[in-house]
């Protein structure tokens, strides 16, 4: 491992002359497009959350028609189309701006408060100025972000742990305690139709864990299926990650990212890179897709997560240790069954709530509903607790189901009512059972 940090170091430092020391073309195809049409008409695959720039709305494309209120989508339509194509055709730049809220109750709760609202605003640009279009495009992606408490409740991300004893949350929707924080600043670089890597600051599960309907910004809210904290990487950070597909249904994607990376804790600070402070994951996946845009998919990643010097390390969970998460999902039309398990060793991770070292979560969705974009889901979750995690909590086994209706409203907007079941939450021996009723909603330009 001590050769790891020293390439992490090595990257990063490329990631600043690479821009520089490759020829600067600007041919662009025909008709380019930024991201694949089946993410804005229909179910999205799961280059939503790892392309350039996670599937935000600046590609080349109309606006989605097939909403529930089609035309009251935002003015200007047109102009904005017409300037989004201008300003990529002619300078290779694209801007996207976002805007998501998750409100929860919960029945139950160890601390007075039974309600969390949390707000997370954002604003990306993304620059290809390097063969647009070519085998060898090369792009640089900078998204930032104010993520927060709105009013006087806590946010929904330590909403699980502290208010309700849960052994998991819903941790995008969490504080940087900052009025704006740089979350991802990185370079994107292909080589040829099958490789690319990025270099500088990212998040590895946007490159990894390849589930389609973990976006938290519309897909399911508790983190076994969406954040996957049982995974013990970091949030944002220094890192080298990597895809590549050897054969178009077969995919491996790599991370190596720092441990203390968190906007939180200070922004694009990596002067804490240690070899033994790193997390590393690899994935490995086949996809068996079909002409009208349904895949089936198998997945397996392999992980390994060092200690962390962040995120109170002394009092909190913080050993290292590995793991693996497979993953199965099988669509028949509108039916999407998956199932996903998950083992690991490493207590506290990245973001300090890795407090279970096995996860299990099942469940169906049915996409598209009504001839509408988005997906009704429900899934069942299990989790184990470290032993003794926590001394004298009297943690246990912890089980629960969530179900959520994604509704895509306007061309410009979404929203998600749902609800959790959580039975026997891991650090609250006081109750047996909380339901967690939530409503979030998304708006994008």
């Amino acid at each position: 491992m001590a050769s790891a940090g020293g390439l992490l170091r090595g990257g990063l430092i490329c990631a600043a002359v690479l821009p520089i020391a490759m020829t600067l073309t600007t041919a662009a195809t025909a008709d380019p497009v930024i991201y694949d049409d089946a993410l804005v008409d229909g179910l999205p695959g799961p280059e939503a959350l790892y392309d350039a720039d996670q599937g935000e709305p600046q590609a080349l494309l109309p606006e989605p028609r097939n909403v529930l209120f089609p035309n009251a989508g935002l003015p200007g339509e047109a102009e904005r189309l017409a300037i989004r194509k201008r300003l990529y055709d002619e300078y290779g730049l694209t801007f996207a701006l976002s805007y998501q809220q998750l409100t929860q109750y919960a029945t139950q709760t160890v601390l007075p408060q039974d309600w969390a609202t949390g707000g997370w605003a954002a604003v990306s640009f993304t620059w290809t100025p390097v063969d647009r279009g070519g085998d060898y495009e090369g792009t640089l992606v900078a998204r930032g972000a104010w993520r927060g408490p709105i009013g006087q409740n806590p946010w929904p991300a330590p909403f699980g742990p502290a208010n309700l004893g849960s052994a998991w949350s819903s941790y995008e929707f969490t504080s940087w305690n900052a009025p704006f924080a740089i979350e991802d600043l990185f370079w994107e670089q292909k080589i040829g139709q099958t490789f690319s890597f990025r270099v500088g600051n990212q998040a590895p599960q946007a490159i990894i864990n390849m589930f389609r309907f973990k976006d938290a910004r519309t897909g399911f809210t508790s983190s076994p299926l969406a954040f996957s904290e049982t995974i013990p990487y970091p949030a944002f950070g220094a890192g080298l990650s990597f895809r590549w597909r050897p054969i178009p249904a077969l995919y491996v994607n790599g991370v190596l990212n720092d441990m203390n990376g968190n906007p939180g804790q200070g922004q694009l600070d990596w002067s804490r890179i240690s070899s033994k402070q790193l997390f590393a994951g690899i994935e490995t996946g086949y996809q068996w897709r079909r002409d009208n845009g349904e895949y089936d998919q198998l997945s397996l990643l392999v992980f390994h997560a060092g200690t962390r010097s962040t995120f109170s390390p002394n009092t909190t969970p913080n050993k290292a240790g590995g793991g693996f998460k497979i993953l199965g999902e099988k669509q028949l039309s509108q039916v999407v069954v998956f199932a996903a398990y998950t083992y690991n060793t490493a207590q506290g991770g990245g973001i300090s709530t890795t407090f279970s070292g096995n996860t299990a979560v099942a469940g169906v969705a049915y996409v598209r509903p009504f001839n509408i974009r988005g997906e009704v889901a429900v899934a069942g979750m299990w989790s184990q607790p470290f032993r003794n995690i926590f001394p004298g909590s009297g943690q246990r086994d912890q089980r629960g189901l969530e179900t959520y209706w994604n509704l895509a409203l306007t061309p410009n907007s979404t929203i998600g009512p749902g609800i959790q079941f959580i039975v026997d939450p891991s650090f609250n021996p006081r109750t047996n059972f909380v339901a967690v009723p939530s409503f979030k909603f998304r708006m994008s330009l």
